[in-house]
């Protein structure tokens, strides 16, 4: 009978500890959203490198800015989640779209295209 209690009372424990081990490990998912800005000209469609691109939330301040690279993109890691209304110019030339990044861990594209 003392085995059969002391045999319950060991898987209980390690049932437990297994729980509470998967339930920490869920904590540290990445919550950080990940955004792309692809910006093109017109009217070839060609890419846009250093153009400024700025997302903020619609009616709001500018939240985050960023310019693109050589093959004209520009990356965002956003820690509090929301549609970004998408800014960018460049020599004059500028462009608008909006990005979702509205659910924590989420990771979305645009292409604004500048003219």
């Amino acid at each position: 009978m003392k085995t059969s209690i002391l045999k319950i009372s060991a898987l209980a424990g390690i049932t437990l500890l297994l729980a509470s081990g998967l339930s920490m490990s869920s904590c540290k998912k990445d919550k950080t959203c990940h955004g792309k800005v692809h910006v093109i000209d017109t009217p070839n469609g060609s890419a846009v490198a250093n153009a400024a691109v700025k997302l903020s939330v619609t009616g709001g301040d500018v939240k985050y800015e960023g310019t693109t690279d050589g093959a004209g993109d520009c990356t965002f890691e956003v820690t509090l989640p929301a549609i970004f209304d998408v800014y960018a110019v460049r020599a004059g030339k500028e462009g608008t779209g909006v990005i979702r990044l509205d659910e924590p861990g989420k990771e979305d594209a645009v292409t604004v295209t500048i003219q």
